[in-house]
C-alpha cells in the first residue's frame, strides 16, 4: 500500500504527517512505523516456503532463505548494541545463528544441522526487532542526532549518528529482502507477484 509522506517544519522542529495513518508523526514514530512496515513485508514474502526451503540453498552457492532471514536479525542485534550500548541475550543471538551462519569466515560457520520450523526463524527476527522498536520508542528525536563512536576498520574510528543507523536497518532489509525475493522466484520455490 502506497502512502503520502509529507515533511514540513514546525518551530524549527522537522514534523512528518503520514496520510495512511492521518497523524502527524515524531521521527521516532516514523522510523518504527518504517521498522514495522518493512519486516511485515519480509515475513509475508517468505509465507508458505517450506522449511526444507528456508533451508536449502535456492541456487548452487547461495546462502538459504533463512540464513538471509537469520542475517537480518544479526543486523538488528549488532546495531541494537551499538545504538544502546546494552547486549543482547547470548541465548536468542544462538537462536539468531549470530556470527555463525551468514557470510561469516570458515572457522566460525555453524549453521543448523537439519531444516528449523519457520515459525522459529521468524520468532526470532520478531523477539530482536521488538527489542529494537523498543528502544526507539524511548527515544525523544533529539536523541537520534546524537553519534556513536563506530570502528570503520582497525585504524579509523568514525562518529555516527544513530539516526543512521535506524535508517540503515530499514534500507539494508530493503536490499536483502529483494535479494531474498528475488532468489525464490530464480528457485520456483514462488512465481512473480506471490511474494507480497
Amino acid at each position: 500500500m502506497y502512502f503520502k509522506l509529507t515533511v514540513f517544519e514546525v518551530s524549527s522542529k522537522t514534523v512528518f504527517y503520514c496520510s495512511k495513518l492521518n497523524t502527524k508523526m515524531k521521527n521516532t514514530e516514523l522510523l518504527i512505523y518504517m521498522l514495522k512496515d518493512i519486516r511485515e513485508v519480509t515475513i509475508q514474502g517468505v509465507k508458505g516456503l517450506t522449511k526444507e526451503q528456508f533451508f536449502s540453498e535456492p541456487l548452487p552457492g547461495e546462502f538459504p532463505i533463512g540464513a538471509y532471514l537469520m542475517h537480518l536479525g544479526e543486523c538488528d542485534i549488532g546495531w541494537y548494541e551499538s545504538l544502546s550500548g546494552n547486549k543482547i541475550p547470548d541465548e536468542l543471538k544462538k537462536r539468531c545463528y549470530y556470527s555463525a551462519w551468514f557470510d561469516v569466515p570458515a572457522e566460525d560457520f555453524n549453521p543448523p544441522k537439519s531444516p528449523i520450523e519457520p515459525s522459529e526463524y521468524i520468532a526470532a527476527i520478531t523477539e530482536v526487532r521488538e527489542i529494537v522498536l523498543d528502544y526507539i520508542s524511548k527515544m525523544a528525536d533529539e536523541d537520534l542526532e546524537n553519534t556513536i563512536k563506530r570502528k570503520r576498520s582497525a585504524t579509523v574510528e568514525v562518529d555516527i549518528s544513530k539516526k543512521w543507523i535506524i535508517y540503515h536497518l530499514i534500507e539494508h532489509e530493503a536490499h536483502t529482502r529483494g535479494q531474498m525475493f528475488m532468489l525464490i522466484r530464480m528457485a520456483g520455490f514462488k512465481k512473480k507477484g506471490e511474494n507480497n
